[in-house]
């Protein structure tokens, strides 16, 4: 199998780097199968487009800081001119932050420079082929919910398990929460279901309100919404959790959280299920 990266960085020396550990990966043969690597250069943004109007990719390792685009910038001109080919963003410590945001933007990971060997290139290219393969067939497949304007479930999965990873990685703490609005049965019953779907939106539109732009936020069920939110140093999970909580049993949503640590990693599925059963009157009870 062949796979074409095009590596996009202005330092000579971290590109002549990067080209050792790709034709290391290849040599040690990282994949189950062998994969021939063709690795394709550019200097600058303004190279990377005309390589890009006459050449395919399979991969684009993107250094932020180039000689003609800094920063978003770049980012949003890769989305712009390549938005099929999965982007991993190459940062450097200081810029972590950043990256975590453009990995919400539609980055599929990123690498920090310094740490940057054969094993964690090779997982981070996989990963990133497959998972851009998987979100292309979502967003074919329809990944907004069509009453709320949210992720669907399937899309919700789909990013929220990319969150959790990062997450693991960056040794960060990650809160996944499920909401879901009281009496929507009774609501249905007593004025119909056209009223209880006036009332899902409503909710939806509540924790939009209370989610920032970094969060995750879906409809993952028929009566139930998710969160995914990560720990930052203004905003601990602890604190999301109360907001969260306080905020939503105001419009008599309930919510369920599960938080995930890289010192005891669990799956996404386990999180969803363990904010889910949070839920219960039992749960509920041992809060007040």
């Amino acid at each position: 199998m062949n796979m074409r990266v095009l590596l996009v960085e202005s330092d000579m020396e971290d590109a002549l780097f990067f080209r050792d550990v790709l034709t290391e990966i290849e040599a040690g043969r990282y994949w189950h199968s062998w994969v021939h690597i063709d690795t394709m250069n550019a200097a600058t943004w303004g190279e990377a487009a005309r390589i890009l109007s006459h050449e395919s990719a399979d991969v684009i390792l993107l250094d932020l800081d180039l000689a003609d685009s800094q920063g978003v910038d770049t980012f949003q001109r890769a989305q712009a001119q390549a938005q099929q080919i999965p982007v991993i963003l190459l940062v450097g410590a200081e810029d972590v932050a950043l990256a975590v945001r453009l990995v919400r933007e539609g980055a599929q990971d990123f690498l920090v420079k310094q740490q940057v060997d054969c094993v964690p290139l090779a997982h981070a290219i996989r990963n990133a082929v497959e998972r851009h393969r998987l979100l292309m067939a979502a967003r074919t497949a329809a990944m907004n919910d069509p009453l709320t304007g949210l992720l669907n479930r399937r899309g919700f999965l789909a990013l929220a398990d990319r969150d959790r990873k990062v997450a693991e990685r960056l040794g960060r703490r990650l809160i996944v929460m499920v909401a879901e609005p009281q009496s929507l049965s009774e609501i249905a019953a007593a004025q119909g279901e056209q009223r209880r779907d006036l009332a899902l939106v409503e909710a939806a539109d509540r924790l939009r309100s209370l989610a920032g732009p970094a969060d995750l936020l879906g409809r993952i069920g028929e009566e139930q919404f998710g969160l995914a939110v990560y720990d930052t140093d203004t905003e601990s999970v602890e604190e999301v959790w109360a907001r969260f909580h306080g905020i939503a049993s105001e419009y008599r949503i309930l919510v369920g959280a599960a938080i995930f640590g890289a010192d005891h990693p669990v799956s996404l599925e386990d999180l969803i299920d363990q904010a889910t059963q949070d839920l219960t009157p039992a749960a509920l009870a041992m809060r007040r």
